[in-house]
This record gives structure tokens, sequence and C-alpha cells, in this order.
């Protein structure tokens, strides 16, 4: 209806009573008016879509038709607004919406709408992997705000797959200050006497008496980060609803862990909140009924109970699946019973996340068989390199002090498939395992021990190339009770004995290709490994043995018993690859070199202060020292001895010698270098590298006045009778000096 001055206008006879300036005054207002109607209506309908909608990237607007009668007055229909906010898409809809611009604060670069009302409205969220960066900051950007928008049909809220359906009414307020300025949320509500909240195809509520009171005090995208948001909020949630059974349980493959079912149940809750913290007085009961199923099928049906009690000081949380009436309870599975108090009231605590797992005292009891228990993988160290895969029964009794693991706790897993990821490769078998807390006072710690009848080792990215199979693993970890600590301070113990390996060629990978390699046998390994939490053996040993190997060195084929064993102790190189050797020795027994009629050929090598990087191929440097039957083989990987002088041949038989070298392995590479050698009657001295199977290097053979250099390239000896001392002398080290020094 237009203003009582318009009416006014077209009263003729008062107007002729009226002052002339009056009369003149009133009608430039009535001109001004009629222009304004035409004007602003046809602005709405045709224009105005393309001025709010210069960035639709950012926030667009869209109508059906839009009228006005009166400046900062506006009336909608059919309107939906929508935006994309960094990493959030937006929307909201309603059939109408009217409300009033406040003109005055259009000067202090602020739009302010008063008393919105919106009929039928829908509201979605959604994340989005897309972040949309709002200009930079200014001072002086646009604010929004929305002193109070009503609805008393208000639909639909929908975030992500969460989705609250209902008729419903609510008023919210709000200012935000573009260009990513501060955001505050006005005391708001909303009320719906029958809603339905759903997560996907899951009915989380139906038939729900919902309401909420909240507001949220100013925050920035920034600050708080992500969903400490929710700190900022203080207000009142009521609920007293109906609410989905749960059936859990198994297929008989282990593939199906949680579902609803058609059971009713019931949840009711009356919490305050206020700075990331639940308000004295508050309380949350869930009680409905529990359907489970076995992995052979077995179903049977129980009734869940969880209750919240919100006290000054702390929180109690009781939690109650028990056995069916009449059951035994020792023999039954799937049960649970746990009574915690919870320091506090915080519900959105602040970092560190962990040390919160100190406010938990009371008790836990439960008998329960699940799906998959990949989940506990994350729990044990830091690093998930110990996974207990597949479906399993865990029975366990825990007692919690202020987030420690109290004496009298236990756990048992009957039956549990076991992968150990440990130096790129997997132990897997299946296990049974047993945790208690041993040791008293200072020394308490949890002590889990994993039996292993029968396991096979295989490469980390070949799960069908098993090299190893073995039985009685045993894997015996220990760790701190404080849970907060308790990942950060895992440490395990892996042993076994005798395992079988089936093919030698099988560690090819680790060694330096045709310079250095298994060409066949079989042997056993043993091990005794330390590992911390990382999944990095801090120091252990390894023994291997085979009576039947062959390889290859250089251009020799060698067969005969081998008995290696290394003492490995973690570099503090920090890759976690890297090893100082405190010891490495290698015995060859029985040793024939194909197409010689020599008798078997014996050596006994030591690697001290030595390094390994355990990769692939490895790398190996350090000092060798050498025991050997004879210095025989040494002399034939540079030529067959019918090549050497005759007094060669007969001195280099001459008993047991011993020599001190250089070694380097690495890929490709076998290198000896400085070498010294020497028997009652022979010295040999020798730098010596084998690439890609073929050797090269010099030699120097002296015996009493006599004395013999050898010079080896592209398969080619020159050897040098005069001045061999000297030439030799004069040759290059191929190790340097400082390449084999311990860091």
């Amino acid at each position: 209806m237009p203003p009582c001055w318009a009416v006014t206008l077209v009263n003729r006879p008062r107007m002729r009573n009226l002052p002339p300036s009056l009369r003149r005054l009133l009608w430039l207002f009535g001109v001004l008016y009629v222009l304004y109607l035409v004007a602003g209506n046809v602005f709405l309908n045709t224009a105005a879509l393309g001025q709010v909608n210069r960035k639709p990237e950012a926030f667009k607007a869209q109508w059906a038709w839009a009228w006005t009668a009166w400046p900062g007055q506006l009336h909608v229909h059919d309107l939906t607004l929508s935006g994309h906010v960094h990493r959030l898409l937006w929307s909201a809809h309603g059939t109408s919406a009217g409300g009033r611009i406040a003109v005055w604060p259009l000067l202090q670069r602020e739009l302010r709408f008063v008393s919105v009302r919106v009929a039928d409205i829908s509201i979605d969220v959604q994340p989005t992997p897309v972040d949309h960066q709002p200009p930079p900051f200014r001072s002086d950007a646009w604010r929004i705000t929305a002193e109070g928008v009503h609805t008393s049909s208000l639909r639909q809220i929908r975030w992500g797959r969460l989705v609250l359906d209902g008729d419903g009414s609510g008023e919210a307020g709000f200012t935000h200050q573009l260009r990513g300025g501060a955001t505050q949320v006005f005391p708001s509500h909303i009320e719906m006497p029958a809603a339905r909240l759903d997560y996907g195809h899951w009915p989380l509520l139906h038939d729900a008496k919902f309401s909420i009171r909240f507001a949220f005090d100013a925050f920035t995208h920034e600050h708080p980060p992500g969903w400490r948001k929710a700190a900022r909020a203080h207000g009142h949630l009521t609920i007293e609803s109906a609410t989905m059974a749960l059936a859990l349980g198994a297929s008989p493959k282990g593939t199906k862990a949680l579902d609803t079912s058609t059971l009713a149940g019931h949840v009711s809750a009356d919490l305050g909140f206020d700075g990331g913290s639940l308000l004295p007085g508050g309380t949350l009961q869930w009680n409905a009924p529990v359907a489970i199923t076995d992995a052979d099928g077995t179903q049977q049906r129980r009734r869940g109970q969880f209750d919240l009690d919100v006290q000054p000081q702390r929180m109690n949380v009781h939690v109650r699946v028990p056995p069916p009436v009449g059951a035994d309870a020792r023999g039954t599975k799937n049960q649970l019973q746990a009574n915690l108090r919870v320091a506090g009231r915080e519900v959105i605590p602040g970092p560190p996340y962990a040390a919160q797992l100190r406010r938990f005292s009371g008790n836990v009891e439960a008998r329960w068989h699940f799906a998959s228990l990949q989940w506990l993988a994350p729990l044990l160290a830091s690093k998930p390199w110990l996974h207990l895969d597949g479906a399993g029964d865990i029975d366990a009794a825990l007692k919690l002090d202020a987030g420690r693991v109290a004496p009298g706790s236990t756990l048992d897993i009957p039956h549990v498939a076991l992968r150990a990821h440990v130096l790129d490769n997997v132990f897997a078998g299946d296990a049974h395992a047993h945790a208690e807390v041993a040791g008293n006072g200072q020394a308490a710690h949890i002590e889990t021990v994993l039996d292993v009848d029968r396991f096979t080792v295989m490469p980390a990215t070949s799960a069908a190339q098993v090299y190893l199979r073995g039985r009685k693993l045993k894997v015996t970890t220990q760790s701190a009770i404080d849970l907060t600590r308790q990942r950060d301070t895992l440490d395990a113990h892996l042993r076994f004995a005798d395992a079988k390996v089936p093919d030698l060629r099988a560690y090819n990978h680790y060694l330096p290709g045709k310079s250095l390699e298994f060409l066949g046998g079989s042997g056993t390994l043993d091990a005794d490994l330390h590992v911390n939490g990382h999944g990095d053996i801090s120091n252990g040993k390894l023994r291997m043995r085979s009576q039947d190997a062959r390889l290859a060195l250089g251009v020799s084929r060698l067969s005969g018993q081998i008995d290696m064993n290394t003492d490995l102790a973690l570099a503090q190189r920090g890759d976690g690859h890297s090893y100082d050797l405190d010891e490495f020795t290698l015995g060859l027994n029985g040793v024939r070199v194909e197409g010689r009629s020599d008798p078997p050929w014996w050596g006994r090598f030591t690697v001290k202060q030595g390094q390994l990087d355990w990769k692939r191929p490895m790398r190996l440097r350090g000092s060798v020292g050498m025991t050997m039957k004879d210095a025989s083989l040494l002399l034939s990987l540079y030529a067959d001895r019918s090549a050497f002088p005759k007094w060669i041949a007969s001195v280099i038989d001459s008993g047991q010698a011993t020599a001190t070298a250089q070694v380097e392995v690495q890929k490709g590479d076998f290198v000896l270098d400085h070498l010294v050698a020497h028997n009652k009657r022979i010295d040999l001295f020798a730098h010596l590298r084998i690439r890609d199977g073929q050797p090269a290097g010099d030699l120097y053979a002296r015996w009493g006045i006599f004395g013999l250099g050898v010079a080896l390239a592209d398969g080619k000896r020159h050897f040098h009778l005069l001045h061999a001392r000297e030439w030799y002398q004069s040759q290059p080290d191929l190790i340097p000096p400082q390449a084999t020094a311990t860091p």
C-alpha cells in the first residue's frame, strides 16, 4: 500500500489548501516514488542479477521475480543463493523471502538485512577439494550482517552426507566481513518437532524432537583452524528420538563390520555447551537393540546401553553390551562393559591430542569378534610396521589410571594373521597374542608376546616370491604403560632359528650382480633382531648356513659350505637402512673351483668397523681380515696358475695364509684394496676390482729376492718382471683411505 502522503496527492481539494511550497514538495516526492516503483522493480527483475553475480565463482544469486514498494524493502520469490568459501560449497533455497535493507549502514560499508523472513528453506553444504581463496584482507572491506533471519518452514539442512529433514522453525543471525574477515553468529535457534537425521543410507534419528540454541564468538578461517572453531560455540541441545538399532559382525570373509537394522532404539540428550566444554548437569542416553552376526552366520540379539553424565569436575561414561540372559559370561563372545571417568568437561581439547588419554580412568572388559583387526596397527607403533590382519577375537580386561594401563590388565587374541615389515621384507603367519603389564613401579611396562608356529618371508615388493619358510617365530614387544607414550616407546624382539632358505639365489638382489652372486644351493637362517617403533632394526644378529652353496666371484665358479654371521647396530645416519657392523664373519669350507682338480679349500673372513647400507643392492664397506688354507684363490682371480712362473706355483700352496684388506661392495662392484697377504714363504700385495663380473687390478708377489707384478685389465694380463715393486707402488688406490673411515 502506498504511503499516506501519496494518497494526499490525489486528494486535490486538500492539496489546494496547502501552501504552494508544500504542494510542490509533495508532488516531487510523489513523482520520485513513482519513479522508484518503476525503476526499482524493473531493476530487480532485469539488471540486478548481473550486478550481484559479478563473481559467480565466489557468490551467486538467482530468483524468479522480485518486487519492492519502498527503498530498502525487498521481496523475492524462488530464491537460491550459493557460494564457494575455501573448501566448502554452500547453497540455500527458499520459495520466498522478504526483508529490509538498512540504509544508513551502507554509508559505513555494511550491508545489513533486518527482519528477514524466508519460506520453505533448504540449506546444503558440501566439501570440495578445491580451495577458493578470498582476496587479500582489507580492514575497510564490506561487512554483511543479518540481524535476524526467521522461518517457520525449515525443510532440510544437509552437510556432506549428513541430512536433517523435517518441518521446523528457526531464527539465525550473523555478521561477516568480506575478504577473509571475521565471522560471528548471533544467538540463534532451530526447533523441529518431528525430525529425521540420516547419514548416507543410515537412518540415525527418526521422529525426533530436536531443539538447539547456539551462538558463535568471532572467528576467521585460520583462527581457530578447522573443526576447532566449534570451541567458539555456546548453547544448548535437546534431543528425544527413536534411533537405529545396530547390526555388528562379519561375513565369512570378514567384509561386513557395521550395518543397521529395522529394530528400534531410543536416544535422549540434554546437553549445554560453552567454549568446547559440556556444562554440568548434561546427560546423554542411548539404548538400542544390537544384532551381532559371527563369521559363521550365527546371529545374536542383545541390548546396548551408552550413558554420559556431566559432573562439575568430570564426565562419567558407561557402555554395556551384556551377554544373553542365562548365558555363561565367561564363554560368550561379543560382550562389552566399560566404566570410565574422564577428567574435566572438555570435548574439543587442544593439542597435544595424545595427552588427552591421561584424562581417562576406569576399566574395560570385552570379549568381541572383529571382522578386521587392522585398526590395531596404528595403536602399536608410531610407524605401522607390525600389522594384525583379518578377523579375530579379542578378550581384554583393562584397567586405566589417568591414561596408564594398570597392573592386572590383560589382552588375548587367540588367532590373528600377523605381518611384520622389517628390512624391506614381510614376515607373515598366523599368531597367538598375549599382552599384560609386567614389572613394578618405574619398571612397569606392557609386554606383548606373539607366537607364530609357521611363517614365511617375502620381499615387500613381491608377495608371491617366498624365499624363507620357518617355524617358531616369536615377536616380543615392550612399550610404556602410559598410553600417550606407548607408540613412541615400542621396542620389539624378533627371534627364529633354522628357517629354510629353499634357493639362495633369492638373495641376489642384495649382491653386486655378476661380480658376486649365488648360482644355487639352499640353506638355513637364524635371526635375533631388536626392532624399534619405526620398524628399523636397532641391533641384531643374523646367521646363514649352507652345505651346498654355489656362487660366482668374478669369472671363478665356486661351490662348498658357507657359514655367515652378522652383528648389526643401527647407525646414526637417520635413513633406517644404515648399520654399523660390529662384526661380520664368513666361513667357507670344502670349497672347490669349477674346472680345477685342486683339493678343497677353506677360508675365514672377518669384517670389523664396517658400514652396511641394507638396500637393493646392499653397500658394504670396512676392513677385512682373512685366514685361508693358502693364497691360491686370491691368485686365481688374476690368472690361472699355469700362466705364472713356476716359482709362484711352488710357493703359493705353502701353508696357511693370512691377509688384510679394505673391502667395498656396491652395485656391480666387488673391491679388495690395500690387500696384504702372506704365508711362510710368499707375500702378496694387490688392488682388485670385479665390475660386472670382470676382474681388473694390480698384483705384486714377492718370494725372497724374486718379485712379480701382474696388471689385469679388459681380460688381458701384463706381467712385470723387472722393477715389479716400484711399478706396483706407483699404481693408484681403488678405495681412498677416507672412504673407509667410520663417520
